[in-house]
């Protein structure tokens, strides 16, 4: 079966704040996240994320997905935490990570993609986000 993938990043700088993936790396206006014409569901979401470690602290962080793409409403996807006991001491790898999904989707719909930091503010996240459609 055929798949397809979009793909959206961005910088989270504060807690418990919806923040909206709207660029691609040196893309920063890609246009809207558009459910592909011929889409039967997502599939997978591969995520990543990297924190500045700006203060001692530890923190969670969720992707959520809205819009008329999805026709069940919004979906929200845990994809990890970070944390140090030093500020600034920090140093971690996470590695891109596949999540299996099953979410019927509107073709030719947008898509919104957010990324939030709960819990306590760790400063500064760069999140990734890659959405795989099945056709």
């Amino acid at each position: 079966m055929p798949k397809l993938y979009r793909s959206r990043e961005g910088t989270i700088t504060a807690v418990d704040t919806k923040t909206q993936l709207s660029t691609l790396g040196s893309e920063t206006a890609p246009g809207p996240l558009l459910v592909p014409a011929s889409a039967k569901m997502l599939k997978a979401i591969v995520t990543t994320f990297a924190s500045n470690f700006a203060v001692a602290v530890r923190g969670g962080f969720l992707i959520r997905l809205e819009g008329p793409g999805l026709p069940e409403g919004p979906e929200t996807i845990a994809i990890g935490g970070a944390g140090v006991s030093v500020a600034t001491g920090g140093s971690a790898n996470f590695p891109a990570v596949r999540t299996e999904l099953e979410i019927p989707v509107v073709p030719s719909n947008e898509i919104l993609v957010f990324a939030e930091n709960t819990g306590s503010d760790i400063g500064e996240a760069t999140v990734g986000v890659t959405l795989e459609f099945l056709m």
